[in-house]
This record gives C-alpha cells, structure tokens and sequence, in this order.
C-alpha cells in the first residue's frame, strides 16, 4: 500500500512558528493511572522567545484519579504559571487557588517543558512532515513531529491550519517512571501575534517571587 501523504510531504518545508504571541488555551492532560494528570484547563497563554518566557493562567477542572468521568473531591482550581527558561534547570513559579476558603499556595520548583520556540525552530529541529488530520476545532490541519535529545521519550507534534497559523501542539512522555505514559494537548484560539515589544515584561513579574 502506498501512502499518499508521506509521498506529498517530501520537500515540503515545515511552516515558521510565532515568537511573541498570546492566545486563548485549551489544555487537557491524560494518562493511565492518574497522580492528578488527569485535567483539561482554560485559560491564556502567553509565550515570548525574546524573553524566553511562558506564561499560563488557568482554571482547571475534572481532575480524577483515572481516566474516567468521576472526578475526586479535588475537583477544580485557578493556576497561574510563570515559566522562565532563563534558569537552570527552567524555573517554574507556581501560583494556586483552589477555592474561595482556602488560602492561596505559592511555590518554585524546576520542571521540564519545552521552550518558547524560534520562528525557524521546526526546521532547526528537522522535524517530519506527519501528514493532514481534520480536526474538530480547525478543520484540516498539516502535522510536523519531532523528538528532542532534551526531552527524551518525549514525542511532539504541532498543528497548522489552512491558512499555516499555528494552533494546536500535542506530545506524549513514555515510560515516566511514576506517572507511566502522559498525553499532553494544547489547542490555541484567537492567537495574536507581534514582534518583540508585543508582550511587555510586566506580563512575567514575579518569576521567583513567592508571596
């Protein structure tokens, strides 16, 4: 059987990614035994390649202790994220609600994500042509995939729609030796885009500041 796509994405040169840009977030984290993976958060997202900085600001919701609908009494909290890939290792400054009771928690602590990308990262990483998939949010989408010897076990792919915006970047971590297998999926809508006075520092203040 011949693979029509994998023929029709030889030579095709993966599309440039947005540097500076911010947009509305849709993210949902799986896998197959829980440890409170198991989410799906809204928010904004926020992603500075000048700065090397992200940040996400969200509510989550439908955490449970496997992939089934029943959450725990656990069930939803409002999380801010700052994440300053200026550091090593990356400094995580981890800020969270879960209600209106309880006091705020604040934390820091080093975590493994992948970076504010460059506009020619794809390429730079010679990522693969991974064919077309028709999804619900976007319609018809190309598909790059790529590993990094960063993160190993780690396998990503990221989305463009019809007209090369990039919307949607998935992966998955193999054989995480307490959480097994995690499935990761980040759907962007209403992106907006500039150069590098787009996002002003003020958007990542308090990086390392615990209150």
């Amino acid at each position: 059987m011949i693979c029509v796509e994998s023929v029709v994405g030889q030579g095709k040169i993966a599309p440039l990614l947005p540097e500076e840009f911010a947009a509305n977030m849709l993210q949902n984290k799986f896998n197959h035994n829980g440890f409170v993976v198991n989410h799906t958060c809204a928010g904004t997202y926020y992603s500075s390649y000048s700065q090397q900085m992200i940040r996400a600001d969200c509510t989550a919701t439908g955490y449970a202790s496997n992939n089934q609908s029943r959450p725990t009494p656990f069930t939803s909290n409002i999380f801010l994220s700052l994440l300053d890939f200026t550091k090593t290792p990356t400094l995580n400054t981890y800020f969270e609600m879960d209600n209106l009771v309880n006091k705020t928690k604040c934390s820091t602590y080093s975590t493994s994500w992948l970076p504010p990308p460059s506009a020619t990262f794809l390429r730079d990483v010679k990522a693969a042509y991974a064919g077309v998939e028709v999804t619900a949010e976007y319609g018809t989408c190309e598909k790059w995939s790529f590993m990094l010897e960063e993160l190993p076990k780690t396998v990503f792919t990221f989305f463009f729609d019809s007209f090369s915006t990039f919307v949607r970047y998935d992966f998955t971590a193999f054989s995480d030796p307490d959480q097994g297998n995690v499935g990761v999926t980040n759907l962007f809508f209403n992106t907006a885009t500039g150069g590098k006075d787009f996002l002003p520092p003020t958007i990542f203040a308090g990086v390392g500041t615990v209150p």
